[in-house]
């Protein structure tokens, strides 16, 4: 399964989101595109982090919310590429597509 691979690669966004809005020597600490990145990446491990946990989000809604994490995971790649953050483009984009892949991999039948 692969929505904990998904879920690594998003802390790591999130860590990465962390870094570039408040550590004084990137360029982007302070701004508002770094503290959209930073939510968005928080935003989407919150929800992955919910989803993980068996049993607490019904199977109907589970594609709403994996489609929503999705829209998320890939905004938040967008503001990485304009803040020039390139780990952090490579960490949601990398979840994004672990996302996507555990779609096929899961035995729960989600459809996106």
């Amino acid at each position: 399964m692969l929505l904990p691979v998904s879920f690594v690669f998003t802390l790591a966004g999130v860590v990465l989101a962390g870094y570039a809005a408040l550590a004084p020597d990137t360029g982007v600490d302070g701004t508002i595109g770094a503290y959209l990145a930073l939510a968005g990446a928080v935003g989407s491990a919150t929800l992955l982090g919910i989803l993980l946990v068996d049993g607490l989000v019904p199977a109907r809604f589970w594609a709403p919310v994996l489609g929503f994490v999705l829209f998320v995971m890939i905004l938040t790649a967008i503001a990485a590429f304009f803040l020039m953050q390139t780990l952090l483009l490579a960490a949601m984009v990398v979840a994004a597509l672990a996302l996507l892949a555990s779609r096929f991999t899961t035995k729960r039948r989600v459809v996106l």
